[in-house]
């Protein structure tokens, strides 16, 4: 019994060791859990890049960016922030577009996204996204209309001005999972299908002012329904 079990913990720790290794070797998101160790610098607590010598400006987006998302929800997360400023840096960690966000643990953007309307966006889902569990990635607390809609309209960006067609508003609003943003986008146009769900918030907003909106997000955050908050916050 004694070597059975001692070949068991051999066997998981071989394959701990393995994932280790292979995590080490593949490129990918996981390496924001340790950004020093590919080659990146901490300029400041938690915000690493390639580009050191470009620390002072780089702060400051970074300061500007998260003084937007304070203004708005009144605090902001702290996470780890990937500043890129090369393409080999980006395919480092695997950050598709211009920037993506997990969770409230990471906020990573590629060259193109070092600006502050980028910077902001991924930063206002990393906001919204500061409680999420495993249970929300199949019952996510945010339609993902609203979420992207409320990362562009704090954000501003991506811009998208126009009219909005009544089927276009439906396609877009039908996006309530991320795998169906895609496909929505994908048919509507990545500007259009961003300004759509954008204007959809501010829409929100004008009805219910900015502590309506809040609102929403606190009870959805809280486990409520997002639908049924919605609908008894614009009812009055």
């Amino acid at each position: 019994m004694i070597v059975v079990i001692a070949r068991i913990l051999s066997f998981f720790a071989n394959g701990v060791f393995a994932l280790l290794v292979l995590g080490a070797a593949v490129p990918g998101t996981h390496r924001v859990a340790m950004p020093g160790a590919y080659g990146l610098t901490e300029i400041a607590p938690r915000i690493w890049t390639d580009a050191p010598s470009r620390a002072d400006g780089l702060l400051s987006l970074v300061e500007v960016s998260r003084a937007r998302v304070i203004d708005f929800f009144g605090d902001a997360t702290r996470q780890n922030i990937i500043l890129c400023s090369t393409q080999t840096c980006a395919r480092t960690f695997r950050i598709g577009g211009n920037g993506l966000s997990i969770a409230n643990f990471a906020v990573m953007v590629s060259p193109g996204g070092l600006t502050r309307g980028t910077l902001t966006h991924e930063l206002v889902h990393s906001r919204l996204h500061r409680s999420i569990g495993f249970e929300n990635i199949l019952r996510p607390m945010y339609p993902t209309w609203f979420d992207e809609g409320l990362a562009t309209y704090v954000a501003g960006h991506p811009n998208w001005q126009g009219k909005i067609p009544a089927s276009v508003r439906k396609r877009v609003l039908s996006a309530k999972r991320t795998w169906h943003w895609g496909k929505a986008y994908r048919e509507v146009g990545v500007r259009r299908a961003y300004g759509v769900a954008a204007a959809e918030v501010a829409s929100i907003e004008r009805r219910a002012g900015r502590t309506g909106l809040m609102e929403i997000i606190t009870r959805a955050e809280a486990g409520e329904k997002f639908a049924t908050v919605l609908i008894d916050v614009l009812a009055r």
